[in-house]
């Protein structure tokens, strides 16, 4: 099995075009911190205070207005007491090297997860359609090995990539800003105050707790590949399909009826880095509908594979 899976991720990082999809993960990384220093989140220390106050009159009205989403309020209510809380204190807000890493993690992850689908959505069609799995099936392993060996090189791709994109992100953060945020708190909203964690236990969450989309949307569209013979097919279906999600969790978060969507649950960090998008649901509960999920999901691409025919 080892050799198997060491195989598939020969494969996977001799094609050059997979190269380039890293280089587009360094390239995100770059935008990103790009539109952190041009932003107004790094505030000139004098006037730090008068921008607060500021930002929380334009949130109150946004607030106010009738056409406000539940998922709007919500991130103005958080941003308010963060606010209010470094106008209390008397310290003003700052953007580290670390806050920076934390605050991109989901962003980081989402744009990783798109692009491994590439890969699990063509990493079994593309056997099939080029014949070379005949090659596979004329070697001593067994259909279930080449199954499991081909999942966890596409999982593990994904993987590989999330470790260069955290390690670049934090290491560009450190050489422009500064690695001095390493020993501070970082701020978070959970019950309705402002808590604070260690930057470093924040940062292992904030990248691990994210790691579940990643695996649904590599498992979809790994399915999807094992079960139909296009990689094409596979791919953009698997696109869609996580775009979609990503997108109907986002603007649909605090949605009664989002408990039961699977893509509402793939952030765990609400459990310890904020609060739940729908009250009631637990750790356990977010994490059994997603293992369910991912059950389903072999149930299906695991026959069809194992019965699919050879030509």
């Amino acid at each position: 099995m080892i050799n198997l899976i060491r195989n598939e991720n020969m494969k996977i990082f001799k094609r050059k075009r997979n190269w380039i999809l890293i280089g587009i993960v360094i390239l995100f990384i770059i935008i990103q911190f790009v539109n952190l220093k041009s932003s107004d989140n790094v505030l000139v220390e004098e006037d730090w205070r008068t921008k607060l106050e500021q930002e929380i009159a334009f949130l109150k009205l946004d607030m106010s207005k009738p056409d406000a989403l539940p998922i709007e309020i919500k991130q103005a209510e958080k941003s308010i007491l963060l606010n209010q809380y470094h106008l209390d204190t008397g310290l003003p807000p700052s953007t580290s090297t670390w806050s920076f890493a934390v605050d991109q993690a989901g962003n980081l992850i989402i744009a990783i997860s798109f692009i491994s689908v590439i890969i699990a959505g063509e990493i079994v069609a593309a056997e099939f359609i080029s014949g070379t799995i005949k090659l596979l099936l004329t070697r001593s392993a067994s259909r279930t090995q080449i199954y499991l060996s081909k999942y966890i090189a596409s999982i593990l791709f994904g993987l590989v990539l999330l470790l260069i994109g955290a390690v670049i992100s934090v290491v560009l953060g450190g050489v422009v800003l500064g690695f001095q945020g390493l020993g501070g708190s970082y701020l978070y909203v959970q019950n309705g105050a402002v808590e604070q964690t260690t930057v470093i236990k924040a940062l292992f969450e904030a990248y691990f707790l994210h790691i579940p989309f990643l695996l649904l949307t590599v498992t979809l569209a790994f399915m999807i590949s094992a079960a139909f013979k296009s990689s094409t097919f596979s791919i953009v279906i698997s696109l869609l399909v996580a775009v979609a999600g990503f997108v109907i969790a986002t603007a649909m978060s605090g949605w009664g009826w989002t408990r039961y969507f699977v893509f509402s649950h793939t952030n765990l960090t609400q459990y310890v880095l904020g609060d739940p998008s729908v009250t009631g649901i637990t750790f356990g509960f977010s994490v059994g509908f997603i293992l369910l999920h991912l059950l389903v999901m072999h149930l299906i691409s695991y026959p069809a594979f194992v019965k699919r025919d050879v030509v």
